[in-house]
């Protein structure tokens, strides 16, 4: 990787951080069952992807800003991250409730911008379990990089190295 050149990990939530599909339609407070499970009010349950968390502390030591992109009810969401003690591993809460991510990731950085880091597209690397939101972020942001969770990446590891090549590559 570039040392010192800005880096941004775009990283959904919903079947990509966690195993839940629509986290908003789950109902507060959640309650902590084991270090990678949580239960809504309901006893409905959610299963952290511990992998993916481990990808997301590893980008940080990296030098890269980690982001939540996600289309969800920002408070659930946000109690849902508190819930695994995990709400510390983003630099940035890119959830709104709307389905424009390429709008959300495009104010992220403009406002790293703002703060005297210019991420160029190329640096850009956007994880999702599902594709219907990448060509707006592409048409809102650049020629980012996307990675499909769970399809071009079995775990961690080639997680992480997925990342690390596309960001070895030349701008």
């Amino acid at each position: 990787m570039n040392p010192g050149e800005p880096w941004v990990l775009f990283l959904d939530l919903d079947g990509t951080l966690w195993d839940h599909l629509d986290i908003s339609s789950l109902k507060p407070p959640f309650r902590r069952v084991s270090e990678d499970s949580i239960v809504d009010s309901q006893g409905v349950p959610v299963r952290l992807y511990r992998d993916v968390v481990e990808v997301a502390r590893w980008a940080r030591r990296s030098g890269g800003f980690v982001v939540a992109l996600s289309w969800n009810i920002p408070e659930v969401a946000v109690e849902a991250l508190k819930a695994f003690n995990i709400l510390d591993l983003f630099d940035y809460l890119g959830i709104e409730d709307h389905p424009d991510k390429g709008l959300v990731a495009s104010k992220i950085l403009g406002d790293l911008e703002s703060r005297g880091y210019k991420v160029k597209p190329c640096r850009v690397v956007y994880v999702d379990d599902r594709e219907i939101h990448v060509r707006g972020v592409r048409g809102r942001v650049g020629d980012i990089t996307f990675i499909r969770a769970w399809v071009d990446f079995r775990n961690g590891e080639e997680l992480r190295n997925r990342i690390a090549e596309a960001l070895q590559r030349k701008c």
